[in-house]
């Protein structure tokens, strides 16, 4: 989003339908749409539109999409402006014939409204990474997204345990975000009750939402963890929105040093808008063939959102004792080092869940707890070397064993 507002996203076809469709679907995701049946209709509101990025389709009564797309990329004013074409025929004389009019990226009919939105995402960062452009202006807090596309990899246990070790490490008061919306296990793993939820929130109008509102559905643990939960009812997250995501998690943003989202495993509307703020993007994998096509599936999906492998962050949990895949293969697989190894030891995680009394606060100075405070403190140092904090017993450790 650039200056922090909605990119706004012209849709040009003469289909109505698809007009529809497009324009409901990419209003979820949080964009701002507008609609044009026609090349001259749209050339008539492009002054008044100013779109961030123009979805242009071929075939069209009067002016066709590649007369319109050369037309576009002829003028001063509007060259910038990336296109994306669609068109009814896949075949690569029709791509040639539409690169060659100019247009930056290419969609066959018929087409998923969910790639569609991922194609926008990634051609406005690549654009915008190109002219040296920001895509929001530099934020005070900073955010870590927990997330696996393989179910049972521990994503929750490590994102409460990570917002755990943020809080020793810094004695700073930090967000635990649960978007795993199918259950409350963020929660349970804290054995809180909150009052209220996302649930809450989505109930709101937008203008209402503001920092203390935001706040009042959140719920305090006893260390300094402040969790917005998730719904209490997997019914209720139909109505929690993009843009609702996108609201709440800039005020979190604002509010706090850290916040750490239990990121749910899919690649939803509300999980992109959230990728699209995160500063450290942390993927979970487990040593099995399975775990490793996950972790491999998504780094391809992040590489075409345009990601930088810099915001990416592997962790390796070891979740059964033996015949595991070696790391070297996974690291070679994922074309990209393993940051964090957690070692397996069941005992304590499964302790943890059952007394709902996280493992870093249970026993913060086991072998396990030591290895996760250091991984939170490689992930954060950077962000916290000029703030004046107090040096904590666990910090004083961890910088010791890093020679600090």
């Amino acid at each position: 989003m650039a200056n922090g507002q909605q990119d706004r996203i012209l849709i040009v076809d003469d289909n109505k339908l698809i007009l529809k469709l497009v324009q409901d679907k990419l209003g979820a995701a949080g964009f701002e749409v507008f609609t044009a049946e026609s090349a001259e209709q749209a050339s008539a509101i492009l002054p008044s539109v100013k779109p961030d990025l123009i979805v242009l389709d071929v075939m069209m009564p009067g002016m066709d999409g590649y007369e319109f797309c050369r037309r576009l990329k002829s003028a001063p004013e509007t060259s910038p402006i990336p296109v994306i074409m669609l068109t009814a025929r896949g075949d690569i004389s029709e791509k040639v014939r539409g690169f060659e009019a100019g247009a930056d990226d290419y969609l066959v009919k018929p087409f998923d409204p969910t790639e569609l939105a991922l194609r926008i995402r990634a051609l406005l960062t690549r654009v915008r990474s190109a002219r040296g452009q920001a895509s929001a202006p530099s934020p005070a807090g900073h955010i870590f997204t927990v997330f696996s596309l393989r179910g049972g990899s521990g994503k929750t246990s490590l994102a409460v345990n990570l917002a755990m070790a943020l809080v020793q490490l810094w004695s700073a008061e930090v967000a635990l975000v649960d978007l795993a919306f199918e259950s409350d296990h963020d929660a349970m793993m804290l054995d809180l009750r909150p009052k209220y939820t996302w649930a809450d929130l989505a109930e709101k109008e937008q203008t209402e939402i503001d920092e203390d509102v935001v706040l009042g559905c959140m719920t305090k643990h006893a260390s300094g963890i402040y969790l917005l939960a998730a719904p209490p009812s997997p019914v209720s997250a139909g109505a929690i929105t993009p843009k609702l995501v996108g609201t709440v998690l800039p005020i979190l943003r604002s509010r706090f040093e850290f916040v750490v989202i239990d990121m749910p495993s899919c690649f939803s509307e509300p999980n992109l808008v959230t990728f699209d703020l995160a500063d450290i993007i942390i993927l979970l994998v487990t040593p099995e063939l399975a775990g490793l096509k996950a972790a491999r599936a998504a780094l391809d999906i992040f590489d075409s959102l345009g990601y930088r492998k810099e915001r990416l962050s592997i962790v390796l949990n070891w979740t059964f004792p033996k015949r595991g895949l070696p790391q070297r293969n996974i690291e070679d697989a994922l074309r990209l080092p393993i940051d964090l190894v957690i070692p397996y030891d069941s005992a304590p995680f499964v302790d943890a869940i059952n007394s709902g009394i996280p493992l870093l606060q249970a026993n913060p100075s086991s072998r396990i707890a030591f290895e996760l405070q250091k991984y939170a403190y490689q992930l954060s140092v950077e962000y916290m070397q000029y703030a004046n904090v107090p040096a904590s017993e666990v910090l004083a450790r961890v910088q010791a064993a890093f020679g600090h």
